[in-house]
């Protein structure tokens, strides 16, 4: 048996690709991550066989620089009220399944989008 390789691939997606929008971007911004996803489900299917996994992280609200200042207090409280987890999320929840997903013990997950939004999108 050949020996496989050892390789990740995460792309940071978001939650507007999956939904058709977000609090922040328009229509060009969701169909780039949009686009995205299906290029990373695609790529984990060709590179599988070479031992390299392909997936997403599709974060949802989460306290950055640059959505820390651009939400007005009232629309921050209504989309607060829409997660079930109470609270927005931070970067290092984001950063740590990442982290995750570039290690060996990720190896059997592949062609996945991993939501990252508290519950907000519970489908």
């Amino acid at each position: 048996m050949a020996e496989r390789g050892f390789g990740r691939i995460v792309f940071l997606s978001s939650v507007s690709a999956e939904r058709g929008g977000g609090v922040f971007g328009g229509v060009a911004y969701s169909a780039a991550k949009a686009a995205q996803l299906g290029f990373a489900r695609a790529l984990a299917r060709e590179l599988g066989p070479a031992g390299v996994t392909v997936n997403s992280v599709a974060p949802g609200l989460i306290d950055t620089d640059i959505t820390g200042g651009a939400l007005p207090d009232e629309r921050k409280q209504e989309l607060l009220a829409g997660i079930p987890v109470g609270r927005v999320g931070r970067v290092t929840d984001v950063a740590d399944l990442i982290a995750y997903l570039c290690r060996e013990e990720s190896a059997y997950s592949t062609g996945a989008t991993y939501d990252v939004n508290g519950g907000s999108h519970i489908h």
